[in-house]
């Protein structure tokens, strides 16, 4: 997503987040997603997180116990 300078929980390729965590092979019985884009520090995305309730749901569920991080910068967005 970086590199096309978009974020959506859909990809690029018409893909849902469930479609790429199976692409990988990962076993699990249920996902969440979250997604940021344009805030300039963990403490801004987290914020905006929190104030959004599907997001927040998605942190305080406590169905889900396993947490994956990506991080990417595109340094040629504008």
């Amino acid at each position: 997503m970086a590199t096309n300078n978009f974020m959506s929980h859909t990809g690029s390729n018409g893909s849902k987040f469930s479609d790429r965590i199976e692409q990988t092979g990962y076993q699990y019985s249920r996902a969440g997603e979250n997604v940021a884009a344009g805030q300039t520090s963990p403490a801004e995305v987290m914020n905006s997180w929190m104030n959004s309730e599907g997001h927040r749901a998605n942190i305080l569920t406590p169905e889900f116990t396993e947490l994956g991080v990506g991080y990417a910068l595109n340094n040629n967005a504008q």
